[in-house]
């Protein structure tokens, strides 16, 4: 009778044993849902992979009888196949992410199984708790601990995974050189565990043979080697945000320092024109004249050829784009001449709208660099750039095409062409007319059809 009542204990410890391991990695996907949250853009995708790694988890342990890190870095690679096939975008960060989910879930429960270790030392030394026969306590005990078990399971690994939110708020890519440095520190708990299980292993062989008589102690080093891996990986991530931070900053000093040297250009080349008016002006009595005097003499030929080279030597007044704002004159005034020199057919419907939508300031700086693109995209047998505007009460849209011949370009994931200058993505000019767009309520486009490339700028009235 005593045999069945063991056995039936026995039992009914395996069920609670084996509730806890399936509560535990229902718990794991529950948290790999909160996690993803912040980084994925189809929310719904985030509760699939959270459903799918709790339910696979729990499924492997009960077809195998193993929870261990090899079943589970299986279960996270086939989510991050899911979620790379719903969502392609930033691929590079979803395998980070992976990876930091996988290392923080064996750091959690690592931390519990050297707490178990502890509370078993102390069940074994404690003469209340070492001298306990009454079965029905010893179980109640057992359930009592294993509930234990699982909350801190579920508080210890959602803890980490929030301050590390917290900490990693990149939604830019990473390059394959940050994934690897990101990698490297954030894998190596992961080494500890092979180390880990060996020991364990061997542990178990010398208590079976005998040669071991007590159980595996705590080890307060291996507790500490685990905080401080934690506190390894939150330090290089929350290092590197500072790194990226300082870039993002310097990107935007150069980027005002850039708006400042663009301001003063166009300052520079509205004052050149106002002064060869001004001059054109001055001198307009002598001109007048010496024009009268020609034809009082009807010495026609003279005067055509003395008017011809008045409009060559003012041709800036006389030629210039008129849209309707002298600063922005002579910024296509310019981007005209300039197109005009490198061969460059230059075609301007932009008018300026009548109900300014946009600061002066800002759309010069915007035209600036779109054109400075456009003059450096422009390419094929015959090059051409066109510029026009749509004016319909609050919006403004000013769309620029050039002609284009070369492979397609390369977008990223918020539709910027990523610049071939460099490996740094899209280059300033890129980032100053999608912020100023930003700044207006607005959006920006880029199309490609046969033979051209098109920008589309939308902007919305800023209320003041």
């Amino acid at each position: 009778m005593m045999n069945d009542d063991i056995e039936k204990y026995l039992q009914i410890y395996n069920i609670i044993s084996n509730g806890e391991i399936i509560m535990i990695l229902l718990l794991m996907g529950l948290c790999f849902t909160v996690f993803l949250r912040p980084y994925l853009h189809k929310k719904h995708l985030c509760i699939i992979l959270g459903i799918f790694t709790g339910i696979a988890g729990a499924v492997m342990y009960l077809l195998t009888e193993s929870a261990g890190n090899k079943a589970y870095i299986i279960i996270i690679f086939i989510a991050f196949l899911i979620m790379y096939f719903f969502e392609r975008e930033k691929p590079f960060q979803k395998i980070f992410l992976c990876a930091v989910f996988i290392s923080f879930r064996y750091l959690s429960s690592a931390l519990m199984a050297e707490w178990g270790f502890f509370s078993l030392w102390i069940e074994m030394n404690v003469p209340y708790l070492n001298e306990q026969t009454d079965l029905d306590i010893l179980l109640l005990e057992f359930l009592i601990g294993r509930v234990f078990s699982v909350i801190m399971h579920g508080l210890i690994l959602f803890a980490m995974l929030r301050f590390f939110t917290r900490i990693y708020v990149r939604s830019e890519e990473l390059s394959l050189r940050e994934l690897i440095l990101m990698l490297i520190p954030t894998l190596a708990p992961l080494l500890e565990a092979v180390v880990f299980r060996g020991y364990i292993e061997i542990y178990s062989q010398g208590i079976e043979s005998g040669f071991i008589k007590e159980n595996i102690p705590p080890n307060f080093i291996r507790f500490l080697f685990y905080i401080f891996s934690y506190m390894a990986i939150l330090m290089i991530v929350f290092l590197y945000e500072q790194v990226r931070k300082e870039r993002e900053e310097n990107a935007q000093k150069e980027a005002f320092e850039s708006e400042l040297m663009q301001m003063r250009q166009t300052i520079d080349q509205t004052r050149l024109m106002y002064e060869q008016v001004r001059i054109l002006r001055h001198d307009i009595s002598n001109h007048m004249m010496t024009m009268e005097r020609l034809a009082d003499r009807e010495n026609f030929g003279e005067a055509r050829k003395y008017m011809s080279r008045l409009k060559e030597e003012y041709s800036i007044s006389v030629d210039g784009i008129r849209c309707g704002d002298p600063v922005i004159d002579t910024v296509l005034t310019s981007k005209k001449d300039i197109a005009l020199k490198q061969g460059i057919d230059f075609k301007c419907d932009f008018i300026f709208p009548e109900q300014p939508v946009i600061d002066v300031f800002d759309l010069s700086v915007l035209l600036n660099n779109a054109l400075d693109n456009s003059l450096r995209g422009a390419s094929g047998d015959r090059k051409w750039i066109s510029i026009s505007s749509i004016s319909r009460e609050q919006f403004f849209t000013i769309i620029i095409k050039n002609s284009f011949d070369g492979d397609n370009p390369k977008y990223d994931a918020d539709g910027l062409p990523i610049s071939t200058k460099s490996d740094e993505g899209h280059g300033l000019g890129m980032k100053l007319i999608r912020h100023i767009a930003l700044s207006y309520c607005g959006e920006m486009e880029f199309l490609q059809n046969d033979g051209e490339v098109e920008l589309r700028v939308l902007l919305h009235h800023k209320e003041k």
